[in-house]
């Protein structure tokens, strides 16, 4: 099993033209996301305008989930999708997007061509058990957090995102933190 933690000020931010977006983890060609040459990317982004259209990214599947407010995000001029936190839409990356509201979300991308699926939940019933996937990723929204794998005792922090890859069956526990909040991406082979 390999354990990758990437706490918060290894996490590189720029700016996007809705706001600063956070790129917890990226993976696969060059990682490198400005060139598009990337299999796999989790962010979390801030939304600081009422309405901002995302960047086109063709190549590319997405999925979006609200961690502080509602959007309401419309994709090629259909119907608009409202979602609440923590509520997740899974949507092609080359749409046009447009999104209505401000908030702080969670983003993951993958390539297109990418020999996996992703799932991707909000945490917030504790103690739990997940039965781990290839890779899971953790991201400590609010709150520290305890993860017990079959071989390792993790402590995960506040804003810091942990990778684990094969990691069996993991034990989560909140910390100190009553209103703990934890974000899970599970990477599945097809």
């Amino acid at each position: 099993m390999k354990i990758q933690i990437i706490p918060l000020e290894n996490q590189p931010v720029a700016q996007w033209s809705g706001g600063q977006t956070r790129e917890l983890y990226i993976a696969g060609g060059a990682a490198d996301y400005a060139a598009r040459d990337f299999t796999l990317r989790l962010s979390s982004a801030t939304v600081e305008t009422d309405e901002s259209t995302f960047t086109p990214l063709p190549a590319f599947h997405r999925v979006l989930m609200p961690l502080s407010a509602p959007v309401q995000l419309t994709h090629d001029e259909e119907q608009p999708i409202a979602l609440l936190p923590f509520q997740t839409d899974f949507f092609d990356g080359g749409a046009k997007t447009i999104s209505r509201g401000r908030c702080q979300d969670f983003n993951v991308m993958w390539a297109k061509d990418a020999p996996f699926e992703v799932a991707l939940e909000a945490l917030d019933n504790f103690p739990c058990l997940l039965d781990g996937a290839e890779e899971d990723f953790y991201y400590a929204y609010r709150g520290d957090f305890f993860l017990d794998t079959r071989h390792e005792n993790i402590h995960l922090m506040e804003g810091s995102l942990l990778h684990l890859e094969r990691p069996g069956i993991t034990r989560i526990r909140q910390g100190r933190t009553d209103d703990a909040q934890l974000i899970h991406a599970a990477v599945q082979r097809k």
